[in-house]
This record gives structure tokens, sequence and C-alpha cells, in this order.
């Protein structure tokens, strides 16, 4: 996933990938993952075991998708098999609202350069 993720972001906004920050989860420790890193020029930086308060801005933006997805699934009254539908459409919405981390505009208008559109806003599951 992450070599398709590293292709999209070159080839559809023109970044390149500096650094990559995981955890030692074995899928981030293989040998060939290591390599395709080194040969991209990748700098691959760990946290350290069981401090999770490294990793403390992934941890809350994580907890905040999980109550909020939970939070549309409840207030909709569907059944729990939409859960993926829920936590796609916050995220969704993450990514559309204007955040005072990017001066007041949103990830999406950052990204694209210009605003997202509105008009197809629902309320969740009608």
């Amino acid at each position: 996933m992450f070599v398709n993720f590293k292709l999209l972001v070159e080839k559809q906004f023109n970044y390149t990938i500096k650094q990559f920050q995981s955890d030692n989860g074995g899928e981030y420790c293989s040998t060939i993952f290591k390599q395709f890193l080194t040969t991209n020029g990748i700098f691959h930086c760990f946290s350290c075991p069981h401090t999770s308060q490294q990793n403390s801005l992934v941890e809350r933006k994580h907890h905040h998708i999980m109550e909020m997805g939970l939070t549309l699934l409840a207030q909709s009254g569907l059944p729990k098999v939409f859960w993926v539908d829920a936590f796609q459409t916050f995220i969704f919405i993450i990514n559309n609202l204007p955040t005072k981390v990017l001066d007041y505009s949103s990830p999406y208008e950052r990204l694209f350069q210009c605003s997202p559109d509105f008009s197809y806003f629902y309320i969740f599951g009608c």
C-alpha cells in the first residue's frame, strides 16, 4: 500500500516523501520495505517501544475519528454493518472543513487549490 501511496503522491500532487515514521510493527520492519525506503531516499524513523506519547497527535486523531464515526452511526440508526461508511464520511468531513492549523483553509483546499463543494452534503444515513 505504501508503494501505491508514494506513486499517487508523486504523480498526482508532484510531492516527494522524505520521511516515514512508524512504530516497530512487523509490517514496517521487513527487509524488502526497508530496502524500498533506502532506495527511494526516504528516511525511516521509529518511535520508541511502549511510548504512545511519541504518537500523541496520531493517537488523539484516531480517538477523535473513532468517537465521531460511532456517533454518526448511532445518530443515524443504521445497523453496525455501515461502520465503514460512517468512518469514511467523517474523514471526508474533516478533509473538507477549515482548520486553524492550515490558517482556516481546508486540507482539500490546500491540496487542490480550490474550495470544496458542500452542495451535496446530506445528513449521514438519509
